[in-house]
């Protein structure tokens, strides 16, 4: 979302370049959509050259908003400090992010945040690089305020041409650094978010873990996920979850295969634990359970069902839950 405003800025358009990259345009409307990491890079690199702008990195990282990080940008602000907006940033990164690591280091007067790239091809991108420190800059002056800047903000490469986008954006800036990333003082760290609320915080979290595997996960746990999302959208084919993960539906038979698993029988496991859990423990309509589980009508879940427990589904809520 951000990539398009930047894009739209510089007379770019979004869709254009996105299909010159060989990614979805799809992806500008579905926030959860995982892409290649090496084809954002591919994509960065041809928006600059196409634009004659060094700094497009840094100004798709200037547009964005903490509420793009989604669940995680809302649990960041229920924190009760800027110190634990960093260490639940840390905690649940890779949920959404399998191509950044964020380290810190404690310093004299405060704490060194150093986003890491982990592909080797995004690593050495200077538009991958100021696109990232950008991006957690913009993060935490969400949290801090219009007017924070960071402390010091260093980056590895050579400084560009024109410095002025960079002063406005991050403030004062190393260049030629041993690092990529920026400072947090003690203050900042210390700064009240105000309205956290440790008992919704809670529920964020456990929201984050349950509806979505580590990107680091193996495939069966990432597919299962993504089926466990979907499957109320009624789309829940292997080439959908496949474009959500970035690769083709054979990668994913392979990956799958190479477990010792398959599509259809996660899909079947999901819809089978969705099901009963609905049917135990809610008191939704049946046809609210339905659509939970993927099937467009009654009847059809209703033949599944009775295939896989014996029982009709109302049978089978009625049994779990009668008194024992």
């Amino acid at each position: 979302m951000a990539f398009a405003e930047a894009a739209k800025s510089l007379g770019l358009d979004p869709y254009h370049m996105l299909r010159r990259s060989g990614l979805p345009v799809a992806a500008l409307d579905h926030a959860d959509y995982q892409i290649p990491a090496d084809r954002v890079q591919a994509l960065m690199a041809d928006c600059a050259k196409s634009a004659g702008s060094e700094e497009f990195g840094l100004l798709v990282g200037g547009f964005f908003k903490l509420s793009m990080q989604g669940p995680l940008g809302l649990l960041m602000r229920e924190q009760a400090d800027v110190r634990g907006a960093v260490d639940v940033l840390k905690r649940y990164l890779r949920y959404q992010n399998d191509n950044l690591h964020l380290r810190t280091e404690p310093i004299a007067g405060g704490l060194l945040v150093l986003p890491q790239l982990i592909s080797a091809r995004t690593r050495t991108s200077r538009q991958m690089v100021e696109l990232t420190v950008a991006m957690y800059v913009r993060t935490f002056r969400d949290l801090l305020g219009e007017d924070w800047t960071p402390a010091h903000v260093a980056l590895a490469h050579p400084a560009p041409a024109n410095l002025t986008p960079y002063r406005t954006m991050l403030g004062g800036v190393e260049f030629d650094a041993r690092y990529n990333g920026f400072v947090l003082t003690q203050r900042d760290l210390a700064t009240p978010l105000g309205h956290g609320d440790p008992r919704m915080a809670r529920e964020i979290a456990r929201f984050i873990e349950a509806s979505g595997a580590p990107m680091s996960a193996s495939t069966a746990d990432a597919v299962g996920a993504l089926i466990l999302r979907l499957l109320p959208e009624g789309d829940c084919s292997v080439d959908r979850v496949a474009q959500h993960l970035g690769v083709d539906r054979r990668t994913v038979h392979r990956r799958l295969a190479a477990e010792g698993k398959s599509f259809t029988q996660l899909l079947e496991n999901v819809r089978r634990e969705v099901a009963t859990w609905q049917l135990s423990h809610g008191d939704q309509p049946l046809s609210e359970v339905t659509a939970l589980v993927g099937f467009s009508s009654l009847s059809t879940f209703s033949r599944w069902f009775r295939t896989a427990y014996g029982v009709q589904p109302s049978e089978f809520r009625r049994l779990a839950h009668a008194p024992e």
